[in-house]
């Protein structure tokens, strides 16, 4: 072997020695350090065939969607179903419920009176009678927040309510849940429409529906949760938010076999007060291209004025100049609901024409002439801008006596009748007329 392969074994030698004489951490180090100058050098690289990073910096860059990525959010998915099937097992079914009843109607506490009641004794037994996933209801708190007779005992039937209320409150969270198809707790607008077409063969209230309405009622349903429940136009609705709503309580009022025809017609999930909406809007499409004009939607109420429409144009979504059945129903919720906080925030966007913290006597001014001039139209005179404008000052009670704010509207408790004196001229001319009780006749709106 020639000297200089001994050299090359020798040096070879030498180096292996080297690496195993280092620790596992450094090694580590060294590593991580190759692979930030190969990122660093890349990045140079890049910038010098680019000229423009030396212009314009790069904010952002859309990730793209790996197979990898799919796979997670699918299995965050499973994950997440699969929890919400295992609390649907904990949940007291009709069974656990009418052994409950019976523990509870079977373990009375003395003395014997008209209503039913157990001491803290009794209710320790019932609860070491039950099933473990009822064993939760019985705590030492919850029993303290019922009343107690002068016996230290509580009411059975409040109880036994209680805990059904509980039930179908815990019920109804993991039913929506399983719709929540991100996991964040809330619900977006698609996921929503999912969880009530799901829901509308489950309600015998809405059994004779017909399958081809079904698209529109759903909008129709979703348009309210959304209008009252998110505000601030996000685009989601938190589920906490739904099961403390009075809303969601309304729509599921039509689990009820029976109904008189008022409830339904005050009911907006019915399917009644669907159709009737929906029939309204085919109404006022003259044209029939499935968009309502400004002159289409002005024929909703015989008292609009113009201006009022036209602000409600510039304010809300609109396609190439006209509304659609979504925007309608907004409208709708709003001018139905005027006392409501979401109702006069909707209405507010539309009188600040300025979009300033406050509206004027300008203001009032410019939406209140036009409500004169539809009632001299019909030979109703009399009615006095300035006059008109301090009661509605005086009415607002606002914190500045020159302007009125939203918050003025909001917590004066008239800011319905103030908001339907400027935008309607039917409104205002009944408010006016209130202690006479005069009213136009019905021809008197014909021309409106």
């Amino acid at each position: 072997m020639s000297k200089k392969g001994i050299d090359w074994v020798n040096t070879l030698k030498k180096f292996v020695d080297s690496k195993q004489q280092r620790t596992a951490q450094e090694i580590d180090d060294e590593t991580d350090q190759q692979f930030l100058d190969y990122i660093e050098q890349a990045r140079k690289k890049e910038q010098e065939e680019d000229p423009s990073y030396k212009k314009i910096p790069k904010f952002f860059q859309k990730a793209s969607v790996t197979n990898e990525n799919q796979l997670s959010f699918r299995v965050r998915q499973e994950a997440r179903t699969r929890f919400l099937n295992h609390k649907t097992g904990e949940i007291l079914d009709k069974e656990d419920l009418e052994k409950l009843w019976t523990e509870l109607k079977n373990n009375i506490s003395p003395p014997d009176d008209k209503k039913e009641r157990i001491n803290y004794n009794s209710f320790l037994t019932i609860a070491s009678l039950l099933p473990i996933k009822c064993r939760h209801f019985f705590s030492a708190s919850t029993f303290l927040k019922f009343d107690r007779d002068e016996y230290g005992r509580i009411d059975i039937v409040a109880f036994f309510h209680s805990i059904v209320r509980k039930v179908n409150l815990f019920q109804t969270r993991i039913q929506i849940s399983l719709y929540d198809s991100i996991g964040n707790g809330y619900l977006r607008e698609k996921d929503l429409e999912n969880y009530i077409f799901e829901l509308i063969p489950t309600f015998p209230q809405l059994e004779k529906l017909d399958q081809n309405f079904y698209p529109f009622y759903v909008i129709t349903a979703v348009r309210k949760f959304f209008f009252f429940l998110d505000s601030k136009r996000t685009g989601r609705i938190y589920i906490k938010d739904m099961l403390t709503s009075p809303i969601l309580a309304e729509l599921y009022e039509l689990r009820q076999e029976k109904l008189t025809l008022e409830e339904l017609g005050q009911n907006w999930f019915s399917k009644q007060s669907a159709l009737k909406v929906y029939e309204r809007y085919l109404k006022l499409d003259n044209d029939h291209n499935g968009l309502l004009s400004k002159l289409e939607l002005s024929k909703y109420s015989w008292g609009l004025t113009d201006i009022f429409i036209d602000r409600v144009f510039e304010e809300y979504q609109t396609f190439e100049g006209e509304m659609d059945y979504k925007t309608f129903l907004d409208f709708v919720l709003a001018m139905e609901n005027k006392k409501s906080q979401q109702a006069i925030q909707y209405f507010w966007r539309i009188l600040n024409v300025y979009h300033k913290p406050a509206i004027d006597s300008f203001v009032i001014n410019m939406f209140f002439r036009p409500i004169i001039q539809k009632l001299e139209h019909k030979d109703k005179f009399g009615f006095n801008v300035e006059d008109v404008k301090d009661e509605i000052f005086d009415m607002a009670k606002p914190a500045i006596s020159t302007a009125i704010t939203l918050t003025d509207l909001q917590n004066c408790g008239q800011g319905d009748i103030i908001i339907s004196m400027l935008i309607d001229a039917k409104a205002f001319y009944e408010y006016d007329q209130r202690e006479s009780g005069q009213l136009l006749e019905v021809e008197d709106y014909e021309e409106f």
